[in-house]
C-alpha cells in the first residue's frame, strides 16, 4: 500500500494504521519533476476519512478452485501444469527476444552509416506523435502535453534525439543487410501473415482482413517479414558462434 503513487506520492502511506470512520489531515510535497506540470513543486493539503476497510482473502488451492478458473481444468494438477507451461513459454520468448536484441545491437555497433540529419528529425516527429496519441486519448493537445511534462517542445526533441538516432541507425542497418542478402517475400507469405493476424482478432475480422489486404498494408507487412528474415539470419550467424560480421561500407543516404 505504501508504494502506491496515486493520487500523490506518499498518499497511501498516510492511510496505513487508520481505523474505520477515522479522519486525518496532512500535506504532501509533489517533486519538482512531477509529470503533471501544474502540480510540480506544490504542497497541497488532504483531508480523508476511512469509510470501509477490506481485507484481501486468498482462495484455497484445490480442484474446485481450478474449475472456477476454467471448465477446461478438471483438477488443480492440470491448472498447475498449464501455468507452468505458460511461464516456461513466456521465459523462452523473453530469452529469444533478448538474444535477438543483443545480436542486433552488436551488428549496429560495428556498422558505419552516414545518413542525412532529416531522417533523425522525422523519426523524432514519429516518437513525439506516438506520445501525443496516447495523451490525446483524453482529448488533450500538444501544448497541454508539454505543460504536463514540464518541458518545451525543443527540450522534448533533444530528449528523444538519441533514441531517434538509434532507431534510424538500426532500421538502415537491417535494411542494408536485407539488401545484401537479397531477401524477398512472396505474396503467399504475406497472405499467410494476414491470415494469422486476422485469426487472433476477437472482432471485426472481415474489416481487418479488408484493410490488411490493401496495397499499402501489404507493403508494410512485406517490410515486417523481410526484417524478420534479416533478424533470423543474424541470429543464425550468432548461434553459429560466427559474430565476425564485416563492417559495411559507409552508405550515403541522401
Amino acid at each position: 500500500l505504501r508504494e502506491l503513487p496515486l493520487p500523490a506520492p506518499g498518499f497511501a502511506g498516510q492511510l496505513v494504521g487508520m481505523k474505520r470512520d477515522e479522519e486525518k489531515e496532512f500535506k504532501l510535497q509533489f517533486p519538482s519533476d512531477y509529470p503533471r506540470g501544474e502540480l510540480a513543486g506544490k504542497e497541497p493539503s488532504f483531508k480523508v476519512r476511512v469509510i470501509e476497510i477490506k481485507q484481501e482473502g486468498l482462495p484455497e488451492l484445490n480442484n474446485e478452485f481450478a474449475k472456477e478458473i476454467s471448465p477446461d481444468f478438471k483438477s488443480l494438477k492440470s491448472l498447475r501444469k498449464k501455468v507452468s507451461t505458460d511461464l516456461k513459454l513466456r521465459a523462452e520468448e523473453k530469452a529469444r527476444i533478448d538474444f535477438e536484441e543483443r545480436v542486433i545491437e552488436a551488428v549496429v555497433d560495428i556498422t558505419e552509416l552516414e545518413f542525412p540529419p532529416i531522417l533523425v528529425e522525422m523519426e523524432t516527429d514519429q516518437l513525439i506523435n506516438q506520445q501525443l496519441r496516447r495523451w490525446q486519448m483524453g482529448g488533450k493537445g500538444l501544448e497541454e502535453y508539454l505543460s504536463s511534462i514540464n518541458k518545451t517542445e525543443e527540450e522534448l526533441r533533444q530528449e528523444l534525439h538519441p533514441l531517434a538516432t538509434k532507431r534510424v541507425t538500426r532500421s538502415l542497418t537491417l535494411g542494408k543487410i536485407a539488401e545484401e542478402e537479397k531477401f524477398e517475400v512472396s505474396d503467399a507469405e504475406i497472405s499467410a501473415e494476414i491470415e494469422n493476424m486476422t485469426k487472433s482478432a476477437t472482432e471485426n475480422k472481415d474489416e481487418l482482413n479488408k484493410f490488411l489486404n490493401t496495397p499499402q498494408a501489404r507493403k508494410s507487412i512485406e517490410q515486417v517479414l523481410i526484417t524478420r528474415k534479416t533478424i533470423q539470419r543474424l541470429v543464425e550467424i550468432a548461434k553459429g558462434l560466427n559474430m565476425n560480421i564485416k563492417k559495411t561500407q559507409k552508405e550515403e543516404r541522401k
